[in-house]
């Protein structure tokens, strides 16, 4: 039950989620299958393996507080350029002209799939695979592509080469970020980037699993009805390292609608009546933000950006194991009102010169992972002194706030006047979605944006299959290059997303800034298109594919190599008018 009482404006919420009760939607019937859970014997690694692996591959000893392995070098994924030209952007701002270099670009030799295989095969040695945790390895390479100004493909290069390694439990698929096993490699065989993430285990009991039928069901009430349901895939979920005892079976859901796929999240494939403590309470509003969203009660005022119409609220309680759920209702007064919880929920220094900040817009307000994206974005941001200039969620979210002015759009007073923009939300190749449609049709599409001609440099699309490569024709160019008007770079994906427990936004903001300890730097400030590549190896499961885009100017100029404002160069716009080609780099977790 979720008892809400008003006082004024500001709304009281007191979930009847009693500290030992996690799932509240009844007692499915147990299925005749079972399937082993894991006990965890050891979170991460320890000090000394963390150096060993270290000393294994020539790279600074990077383990985690939480016991992850997580190695970036300056020079991950860096594309040959130069520099070859100084000015002010419209805010006044320094910035450099980046080149690419052709003639670096034609001598670039990636490591040979075999012996990029060979050197990572020392990584599952001292990794010390649990008995029934088995990897295996896949290669690929992060991939420079250029076309020309009208988005034809002109030019490829195989920037370095991935080793990843695909995790199975008990002979099911693993997913989580406490299933990372990655490394990138040189052409000359130098590891610019590791991430080991895994924890110890051993067999425990087998339990009984609900079907698939029931799983199908509990996803269903997950997404809302209008979402089908292909059967949910059985496998293990991998909480991030921290205090888990228990690793549990879970099923992924497999859901689309007319516009594409959406995000996957996870429902437990066990029917618990009770959880691990300690619980971990997250509330989200349809139009309010709720900051700090953490308590097991919680008071806030309603912000709505129009006259206050109904409000749904939602929580997702969380064990220590990381098997969630999420209770909803609607709020339309005074009183009180009910809601059963469905299993299931997530899965997955001050500036200078020139005024800036970041815009947030999450319109998947009932998933508390979309929520602690947009939030942790802007607290990081925050924390650096970038200011949030607005910040909607829900109902709140407008699609206004990306169209451009032409079509009686809003995105010179919001989208284009900030210079960095977070969006969470359901997306197809197409375009992304809103769900307030009485703010113009409920979706981005194309045609309806031209960003970059105000203030924004860096888009980021939290959001599914948007920069696909539908026709292996690198068509994407082609969809968006006529949004980009001076906007220096487009973050997105070419797969499908996932709902990611804890967020993103957070971790790619965090890579914005360099990360120091007692006053030494730790790790360098990474560019943007690298803390977006790296926020998406540490956070997708392995196959996720991560693509980011932009113009190239007069001879050879890109964004590529760009900071975020003051911790490094920043290029210029490039606008429409002037482009030269385009650039797109994209590389699979």
């Amino acid at each position: 039950m979720l008892h809400p009482a008003r006082a004024g404006r500001a709304w009281m919420a007191v979930p009847a989620l009693a500290a030992g009760v996690l799932l509240l939607a009844g007692s499915p019937a147990f299925a005749a299958d079972t399937a082993p859970l894991y006990n965890v014997t050891q979170e991460g690694m320890t000090a000394d393996q963390g150096a060993k692996l270290a000393d294994a591959f020539g790279i600074p000893d990077s383990v985690q507080p939480d016991g992850a392995f997580a190695y970036t070098a300056k020079d991950f994924g860096a594309v040959p350029q130069k520099a070859v030209g100084e000015g002010k952007d419209e805010a006044g701002r320094p910035t450099t002209s980046l080149a690419l270099d052709t003639g670096a670009l034609a001598r670039l030799r990636p490591l040979p799939d075999a012996d990029a295989l060979d050197r990572a095969a020392k990584l599952t040695d001292l990794a010390g695979l649990s008995p029934d945790l088995k990897a295996e390895p896949s290669v690929s390479n992060t991939e420079l592509t250029l076309s020309d100004a009208k988005g034809r493909p002109s030019a490829k290069y195989a920037l370095d080469t991935v080793v990843s390694y695909k995790l199975t439990l008990g002979g099911l698929p693993v997913t989580g970020q406490g299933a990372k096993l990655r490394m990138t490699l040189d052409g000359d065989g130098s590891v610019t980037q590791l991430s080991d993430s895994l924890r110890s285990l051993e067999r425990g009991q087998d339990v009984p699993i609900v079907t698939p039928a029931e799983a199908q069901e509990n996803c269903a009430a997950l997404y809302g009805g209008d979402v089908r349901q292909a059967e949910p895939t059985l496998g293990y979920l991998m909480p991030p390292l921290g205090k888990v005892q228990t690793i549990y079976p879970v099923y992924t859901c497999n859901p689309s609608t007319e516009t594409g796929d959406q995000a996957h999240r996870q429902v437990p494939a066990v029917a618990p009546s009770g959880g691990t403590a300690p619980y971990t309470f997250k509330w989200s509003s349809s139009d309010t933000v709720i900051d700090p969203n953490d308590a097991q009660r919680i008071s806030f005022t309603r912000t709505p950006r129009e006259r206050a119409g109904a409000e749904t609220l939602t929580v997702e309680v969380t064990d220590a194991n990381g098997l969630s759920s999420t209770a909803t209702a609607t709020l339309t007064g005074d009183g009180s009102v009910g809601a059963s919880s469905v299993p299931g929920g997530g899965g997955f220094g001050k500036l200078a010169i020139g005024p800036v900040d970041v815009g947030v817009e999450n319109m998947v307000d009932e998933w508390q992972c979309a929520q602690d994206s947009a939030t942790g974005f802007r607290n990081v941001m925050g924390s650096h002194g970038v200011s949030t200039a607005f910040d909607f969620r829900g109902l709140n979210s407008w699609e206004k706030d990306f169209k451009k002015g032409s079509l009686g759009g809003l995105d010179s007073t919001f989208v284009d006047n900030v210079d960095a923009q977070w969006y969470t939300g359901h997306g197809w190749p197409g375009g992304f979605t809103f769900k307030n449609t009485a703010h113009d049709d409920g979706s981005i599409v194309p045609s309806d944006a031209n960003w970059g001609d105000g203030d924004l440099e860096w888009l980021q699309l939290e959001s599914c299959e948007v920069l696909r490569d539908t026709s292996n024709t690198n068509d994407y160019f082609r969809r968006w290059g006529g949004t980009m008007d001076g906007l220096h770079m487009l973050n997105g994906f070419d797969t499908n997303a996932y709902c990611i427990g804890g967020g993103t936004g957070a971790d790619f903001a965090q890579y914005l800034f360099p990360r120091t300890f007692l006053g030494f730097v730790i790790r360098p400030a990474l560019t943007v298109r690298q803390a977006w590549a790296q926020m998406a190896i540490d956070k997708e499961p392995s196959g996720v594919k991560f693509r980011s885009m932009g113009n190239i100017g007069s001879g050879g100029v890109t964004n590529i190599g760009d900071h975020f404002w003051n911790q490094g160069s920043t290029g210029p716009d490039i606008l429409r008018a002037g482009r030269a080609g385009m650039w797109a780099i994209a590389g699979v977790v």
